[in-house]
């Protein structure tokens, strides 16, 4: 069982401006090395073993904005493959455990949805995560 971080850093004008949040969001994440992809851009594919903990962490790229994870939905979150959970001694990370109700076969993908929030307004976009 690993710890992966995942860190989503959101051009919040851009977006706000464009009404697309999934072209102004750049995600990354520590498992490169194991097989993770589309780092920088909002359809991520992070790669993780059943059992490992995702951290998400936001960040606005302009320090003067703010942006927050409001929720998670989509198919890994229905089917129970992850359950977000916000830290409490950091209102901007949420957690959870990569867990694989009924078994999967490695190489399977789930899509999940994040929600942000800005300036008063919520929108989302929709990263995968991947079976190792």
């Amino acid at each position: 069982m690993a710890t992966v971080n995942v860190l989503c850093a959101v051009d919040v004008e851009g977006a706000l401006t464009s009404n697309n949040l999934g072209a102004n969001v750049y995600m990354v994440d520590t498992n490169k090395y194991a097989g993770s992809g589309a780092e920088g851009t909002a359809e991520l594919k992070t790669t993780l073993n059943i059992d490992d903990i995702i951290v998400w962490t936001v960040a606005p790229i302009d320090p003067g904005t703010n942006v927050e994870i409001q929720s998670f939905s989509g198919t890994a979150v229905s089917d129970g493959y992850i359950n977000p959970v916000q830290d409490p001694l950091s209102p901007q990370s949420f957690e959870s455990r990569f867990e694989a109700p009924g078994g999967t076969a490695s190489g399977s993908s789930f899509q999940y949805t994040m929600s942000l929030s800005f300036e008063g307004k919520v929108m989302t976009f929709d990263p995968f995560l991947t079976v190792k």
